[in-house]
């Protein structure tokens, strides 16, 4: 799955809710996508000599106040990416599928318990069925009666077995790259193998990681600069048995994108952004 570039989040307000807009927030973050919050309202409706008329302006007044409980969230957050917020009336179902459809959603993010009906049982279900694009799965935090913990949904056979590790989600044995190698090349290597970083190994040693996003400053000089002059040297690693939990925190703290993956000081594994997206994903697919 590519890095998502827009990112749908239905939204009722529920706790539910803003944990999974929390969790987007990050994750908009890391990718630099853009966010799109959706609310779904009920319009009140009154009748007058047998035609319905609408109450004030629901959809304009729910814009405003949508607007400033995101931004009053994710500022609480120290989140800030790019994002918009829409409402609209009708079936939730069909509008979190419609909307995902007319904005080109790469990535839907759903509160796994939300209220009045939107995000609850059966219609995230049938959203997940549905949806034209992955659908990942948030888990609000505990409330009375519920003792199940507040998470993202684990990888898929982790029960009983511990959380998810890097060694099980990474990509083994990456296509890697010399420091003194051309831009070139590294260009070159990456459109092969559908990839967007490449470790820099040197006599065996990881010098450095260079991305497709180092790439665009020295274009139209690619044959002629080499790759030590554009990677990220001393890159942050993480090893095999980290939890992949623990991955996704440190890839936000540290704002990368990617993690090259030791076992002491041989590189054995890449971990992406796009490793992570797509074992959430198959997690929320078997656990419907």
């Amino acid at each position: 799955m590519p890095t998502p570039q827009q990112i749908l989040v239905p939204f009722d307000y529920s706790a539910a809710a803003e944990a999974a807009l929390r969790f987007a927030a990050d994750l908009a973050h890391a990718c630099q996508a853009k966010l799109l919050v959706h609310h779904f309202v009920e319009l009140e409706v009154r009748m007058l000599d047998d035609y319905p008329v609408i109450k004030g302006d629901p959809i304009a007044e729910e814009g405003e106040r949508l607007r400033a409980h995101v931004q009053r969230l994710l500022a609480a957050a120290g989140r800030g990416p790019a994002q918009e917020v829409e409402i609209s009336w009708g079936s939730p179902l069909l509008r979190i599928v419609e909307t995902a459809i007319e904005r080109k959603a790469d990535l839907i993010v759903l509160g796994a318990h939300g209220r009045a009906g939107v995000l609850v049982g059966s219609l995230a279900e049938r959203t997940v069925r549905l949806a034209p694009c992955p659908v990942l799965t948030v888990r609000g935090p505990v409330s009375p009666g519920n003792e199940t913990a507040s998470h993202v949904a684990p990888h898929a056979g982790d029960a009983g077995t511990g959380p998810a590790r890097v060694a099980r989600v990474m990509t083994p044995s990456p296509v890697t790259i010399g420091p003194g190698d051309s831009l070139a090349v590294a260009r070159d290597r990456m459109l092969d193998a559908g990839i967007r970083h490449l470790p820099v190994v040197d006599g065996g040693r990881l010098v450095g990681i260079v991305s497709d996003v180092d790439l665009p400053a020295h274009r139209g000089r690619f044959a002629h600069t080499r790759v030590d002059a554009a990677m990220t040297p001393d890159p942050v690693v993480i090893g095999r048995g980290a939890t992949i939990a623990d991955a996704a925190r440190l890839m936000l703290e540290r704002r990368v994108r990617a993690l090259p993956v030791v076992e002491g000081t041989q590189l054995v594994g890449v971990l992406s952004v796009v490793d992570i997206l797509e074992d959430y994903v198959r997690a929320s697919r078997e656990d419907t």
